[in-house]
């Protein structure tokens, strides 16, 4: 992580890969492989940056991890017009993108939420 950056701005650009991330594979334009190389990092960087000021704005990026985790682990069958499984995680992954987004443009410079 960048010295140079406050722990809260540090998560929000952490929040931002997780987005990223997400919606890459979401769209099409990365593999389960990816999915899985990606979340294991930001697994990682969540584990440094989580500090007593970041903690209750990083539930939903971590949250949004578990989910990419999830997703790219789980066995593809045969179809995906019948992977019903898949298709729910998807929607957990895109309802996690969207509240991470929320939640970041709430944040004010110090941490605090903004409503």
């Amino acid at each position: 992580m960048n010295q140079h950056l406050t722990r809260i701005e540090q998560a929000n650009l952490i929040a931002g890969h997780a987005v990223a991330f997400a919606t890459a594979y979401l769209d099409g334009r990365h593999t389960a492989a990816q999915l899985a190389d990606n979340a294991d990092r930001l697994f990682l960087d969540l584990l440094v940056i989580q500090s007593v000021e970041t903690s209750t704005f990083l539930v939903p990026v971590q949250l949004l991890t578990v989910a990419m985790m999830q997703t790219a682990r789980r066995r593809i069958p045969e179809s995906l017009e019948t992977d019903a499984r898949g298709e729910r995680w998807h929607q957990v992954m895109a309802a996690l993108v969207e509240l991470v987004q929320h939640e970041s443009r709430e944040l004010s410079p110090t941490g605090a939420h903004r409503s």
